[in-house]
């Protein structure tokens, strides 16, 4: 399964319906400072709710990630695994009551804890190394072996399987 784009509305700089398509493979945002390439990542991270607060997104509140303006923003990420694809959308809609969240799977209404369970049939878990963010590389270059050991069993799943051997001791 791989990412086969990404479709923003009004979020953060991104005030126009933009669509970024990406490849099965290793892709690679690249451009000059203040282009948006953190926002690209923010906002599958924000789709997918797999930071635990907004702070990760860099922004207060989750109104923060409306582009100046406009009163909702919305991002969904298509996926691709073999012939069939899945799109996972999350809207954060600002009303006079206040602001509300929204998640879809396939165009259906759904909650978050549906999102995870979803995304875990196909290796993605919202604690897990999923995505790579700046400042990462320096630090897991500045751990113990013993703590990238950890972190490298995360990654190729062998974490998950020891917490179940052990479970069962």
């Amino acid at each position: 399964m791989f990412i086969k784009k990404v479709v923003l509305k009004n979020f953060k700089s991104f005030g126009k319906k933009t669509e970024i398509p990406f490849i099965d493979g290793f892709v690679v945002i690249s451009g000059p400072n203040g282009s948006g390439k953190s926002n690209i990542i923010d906002s599958i991270l924000f789709c997918l709710g797999l930071t635990p607060s907004t702070k990760q997104l860099r922004a207060d509140r989750l109104t923060d990630l409306i582009h100046n303006g406009k009163n909702e923003a919305e991002v969904t990420v298509v996926f691709q695994s073999g012939n069939k694809s899945y799109e996972v959308t999350r809207k954060v809609k600002i009303t006079d009551k206040g602001y509300y969240s929204y998640y879809y799977l396939n165009g259906k209404s759904t909650n978050l804890s549906e999102i995870h369970k979803f995304l875990s049939q196909f290796g993605i878990y919202s604690d897990a190394y999923n995505v790579v963010m700046q400042g990462d590389v320096t630090r897991i270059t500045e751990m113990s072996p013993l703590q990238r050991r950890k972190i490298i069993d995360d990654i190729a799943g062998i974490s998950e399987f020891d917490e179940k051997r052990e479970k069962r001791t």
